[in-house]
């Protein structure tokens, strides 16, 4: 029955391989590990808690103009089928705003996933998300080359501006991701992996009326290892990976977490760095710290910008925080007397 299960999930994860066309780039976040319903369908509910709160805000770009924001938004929670397997769901919201165009993306997900473990050890969990997209943006604060007026040479905001309103402003879609996720624990060592692809209905999201211009499926791919080193220590190297057609966003750094012994406000202090690059340039190097207060976990991260956009940049590249609160269901500890009737 073992066999047959990793076989099953041996065979998903080669079928969404071959099914999978890298297309174009996709929203994402630095501290990637802090926003799990965006990093992978399979990571909704596998958390040792009742409850996850989750909330991500970045801001990029601010250096160049009008930045680029970003807010998301979710909730998840297991459900408990038996010892060896759960249900995860939950429910992911994001907002994305960028540029002078002011385009706006709206995406919402409903997350679900089932998780079971192999042997003890091994724990395997397959996710799905079906959404919905609505985009929009604002013509007024563009420039097209139908308004370069060739009696002054320069360009007109009122000139040939009936050409400009054959675009559409709003759309909307439906979008469905998918992943698979696998960890092993072996006592100090834990290692795990996950693959995530994302539009695999491949949707229309042209702003021109009857073109089409499909969104490519795109695929990301993350791993690490947990390896508590010394007493109240744990080391957590990790390695994130996305492709989008001919593009490619690689992330790879590591996090060193310090539990403190009393566990009573104050859990956690974690501090790391990551290096992200394409195959062709680095791009950042990122600096991250946080702690873990109240079963709060709280994230800050800043992208110090090293591509050849660093002269008008001068480094400022992207501020980001995160938030993740766990909710632990308190168990009574009374003892209840069975009592007979007579």
């Amino acid at each position: 029955m073992d066999k047959h299960i990793v076989s099953s999930f041996l065979k998903l994860v080669l079928i969404l391989l071959l099914a999978s066309e890298i297309s174009a780039q996709d929203i994402h976040f630095s501290q990637y590990y802090a926003s799990p319903l965006s990093l992978n369908p399979a990571e909704t509910g596998r958390f040792d808690a009742s409850l996850r709160f989750s909330n991500n805000y970045r801001t990029q770009w601010n250096a160049l103009g009008t930045p680029f924001k970003t807010i998301s938004v979710g909730f998840d929670t297991p459900f408990k089928i038996n010892e060896i397997s759960k249900i995860g769901a939950g429910i992911f919201f994001i907002n994305d705003k960028s540029g002078g165009s002011k385009l706006t993306v709206n995406k919402i997900f409903a997350s679900i996933s089932y998780i079971f473990t192999v042997k003890k050890h091994h724990e395997i969990s397959i996710g799905l998300q079906p959404g919905f997209i609505l985009k929009n943006f604002d013509q007024s604060g563009l420039s097209f080359p139908t308004q370069f007026d060739p009696e002054s040479g320069l360009f007109n905001s009122e000139y040939n501006r009936s050409s400009v309103k054959d675009n559409l402003e709003k759309l909307s879609y439906f979008d469905l991701n998918a992943g698979v996720h696998y960890s092993y624990n072996i006592g100090k060592l834990k290692p795990y992996g996950g693959a995530s692809f994302f539009h695999l209905t491949m949707p229309n999201e042209s702003f021109t009326e009857n073109k089409e211009s499909k969104l490519g499926i795109r695929m990301a791919f993350n791993g690490g290892v947990r390896w508590s080193f010394k007493q109240n220590f744990e080391l957590n190297p990790s390695l994130f990976v996305m492709y989008n057609k001919k593009a490619s966003d690689w992330l790879i750094g590591s996090l060193v977490n310090y539990y403190l012994p009393d566990k009573v406000i104050l859990k956690k202090i974690f501090a790391g760095a990551f290096v992200r690059y394409s195959l062709k340039n680095i791009d950042s190097f990122i600096l991250t710290g946080g702690v873990n207060i109240w079963d709060f976990d709280l994230g800050i991260s800043y992208d110090l910008n090293l591509s050849r956009l660093i002269k008008a940049t001068h480094i400022r590249g992207a501020l980001e925080a995160s938030l993740i609160y766990k909710f632990y269901r308190i168990k009574s500890n009374k003892i209840t007397i069975p009592c007979d009737r007579y």
